[in-house]
């Protein structure tokens, strides 16, 4: 039953745009689960169609497993099963990409925030940039596990690099691997949903309990375990997500 009053909650948050306080509500902005049930059924019965493929465009093998997958709406307008594009998608001008996790199970649809993806493509490049002069990545303090906060002196930025959660609207950090690839730092959003949901324990990546729970992906997340009541960062492959 709680489960299903955070959903709702959610779903209520992304209709009236509150998510994004400082922003005036368009189409563009607002997402909701009606948008996402139609593009659920769309996908079901391209599906059905052609014998188990789906509509989704190409992306190299770098990119992250949960932004991998996103929707061919051309595809879909193709064969009939939309008429228009959503109003809040990237390719309308919107803030979302539509993408499929899951892709050879379930085929969900979710949202990913593209203002998230920009930054972090940014920051990557910048961080390439620098290592292009430098032996070593940016590294700053470490944080364990293999991640550090990145050095914003060395890398000559003027603050520390965030981003806004796609589910609270708070700053989230972004930090850097050993290998030196940036990523969002999300664990202040795992702990709010443990605490609302009185959740005490959960086997596996984190990330997971926030596509449960949520209809945004945590894009360019990492890994995350929950510890004696500590979530952790965890480098662990992307291949070991239950994706």
């Amino acid at each position: 039953m709680k489960k299903l009053l955070i959903v709702l909650l959610v779903s209520s948050i992304f209709l009236s745009g509150c998510l994004y306080p400082n922003e005036r509500l368009t189409e563009n902005q607002a997402t909701n689960q009606e948008q996402l049930d139609r593009i659920q059924d769309a996908v079901h019965d391209y599906q059905e169609s052609q014998n188990g493929l789906l509509p989704i465009q190409t992306r190299d093998q770098e990119t992250p497993l949960l932004i991998k997958y996103p929707i061919d709406f051309n595809l879909l307008r193709d064969n009939n099963l939309i008429g228009e594009t959503p109003g809040n998608s990237f390719e309308q001008g919107g803030i979302y990409s539509y993408v499929i996790v899951k892709p050879e199970d379930e085929a969900i649809v979710k949202v990913s925030d593209t203002r998230i993806t920009q930054k972090l493509r940014t920051i990557n490049y910048e961080i390439q940039l620098y290592r292009s002069n430098n032996t070593y990545p940016p590294y700053g303090q470490s944080l364990g596990n293999g991640f550090f906060t990145i050095d914003t002196e060395r890398m000559n930025m003027s603050e520390e690099p965030v981003v806004e959660s796609p589910y609270n609207g708070t700053e989230l950090d972004i930090i850097m691997t050993t290998e030196g690839e940036a990523v969002v730092d999300y664990r202040s959003d795992v702990y709010q949903l443990l605490e609302e949901e009185e959740i005490d324990s959960y086997d596996g990546d984190l990330r997971e309990l926030l596509l449960e729970y949520y209809p945004i992906v945590p894009t360019y997340g990492t890994a995350m375990i929950l510890d004696d009541g500590q979530i952790n960062l965890d480098e662990q492959s992307e291949d070991d997500l239950d994706l």
